[in-house]
C-alpha cells in the first residue's frame, strides 16, 4: 500500500502518461514480479487497455507520449519507448523513438 500511495502522490493523481484523472490504474511493469516505486507507475483505463492490448491501439491517443517521454521516472519513460515502439510504423513515434535518449539499463529493461 506504501508504493501506491507514493506512486499517486508523485504524479498528483494523475495517469503518468496522458495525464487524464479519470479511471486511475496501478500499474507494475512486467516483467517485474514484484511491485515498486521504481517499476510501478500510475495509469488511466484508456492507457491500461491499449498497453495491455485489450483494445485495438488508437495512435492518436499516444500522442501525450510526446511530453510524457521526458518524465524523469524511469517506469515512464519504459512504457513511452515501449508504446512507441510498437507504434513506430505510423512514422511520427518513430520520431519520438529518434529523439529519446535512454541509458543503457534502462534501454536494456525498455
Amino acid at each position: 500500500m506504501i508504493v501506491f500511495q507514493t506512486v499517486k502522490e508523485r504524479c498528483n493523481n494523475t495517469c503518468e502518461l496522458c495525464s487524464s484523472m479519470e479511471g486511475l490504474n496501478f500499474y507494475t511493469i512486467p516483467p517485474s514480479l514484484n511491485e515498486s516505486v521504481d517499476n510501478s507507475l500510475l495509469v488511466c483505463s484508456t492507457c491500461l487497455n491499449q498497453i495491455e492490448g485489450n483494445v485495438e491501439m488508437d495512435p492518436n491517443h499516444w500522442r501525450c507520449l510526446n511530453d510524457s517521454m521526458w518524465s524523469e521516472q524511469t517506469a515512464v519513460q519504459v512504457v513511452a519507448w515501449r508504446m512507441l515502439s510498437r507504434m513506430r510504423a505510423a512514422g511520427w513515434p518513430q520520431e519520438l523513438l529518434d529523439m529519446m535518449y535512454l541509458d543503457e539499463d534502462t534501454l536494456a529493461w525498455a
